[in-house]
């Protein structure tokens, strides 16, 4: 069963190669369909991959290699929630490859453009908390930095 509502993500010419990339990153991630052209299109030619439908972890997505008029831009990202720093790490430093670069606040845009947010499951927690100051240190540190460190966000927890 199809899921109700897909993201849906623009790229110039290489939605497959994204899509291929994006399996690569994430455990329990797959292909599972591409669309091929026929024939000549506004955007491409026939043997173009036009859409690619692919899952990471568990969530749908497809990828339409549309042409370079839509860019990418700040307004829409993906989250993920990371349960230890090894795995903000290994995220972080897999989509920044290649082209990638940081940006601040636990966001990146990878060598494709798209942005990502890099977020450890602990800092849901520290922000979340009781204790409005301490909730406020967390976010003024978490202003502070590029790529989210779980001892620094705890550290400004307590003070």
């Amino acid at each position: 069963m199809r899921q109700a509502i897909t993201p849906c993500l623009w790229f110039n010419d290489n939605a497959d190669q994204a899509a291929e990339f994006y399996t690569s990153v994430f455990d329990d991630s797959r292909i599972l369909h591409k669309m091929i052209a026929h024939d000549d299109w506004p955007g491409g030619k026939a043997g173009d991959v036009i859409l690619v439908e692919f899952e990471l972890r568990g969530q749908s997505y497809q990828a339409l290699g549309g042409g370079p008029n839509e860019p990418f831009n700040d307004r829409v990202s993906l989250s993920v929630t990371c349960k230890d720093q090894a795995e903000v790490d290994r995220y972080w430093d897999a989509l920044t490859a290649d082209g990638g670069e940081p940006i601040m606040c636990g966001w990146l845009k990878d060598k494709f453009g798209m942005r990502w947010q890099i977020v450890p499951e602990e800092f849901y927690d520290l922000v979340n908390g009781d204790d409005a100051e301490k909730s406020r240190r967390v976010m003024q540190a978490m202003m502070q930095m590029v790529k989210l460190d779980i001892a620094k966000l705890k550290q400004a927890y307590q003070g």
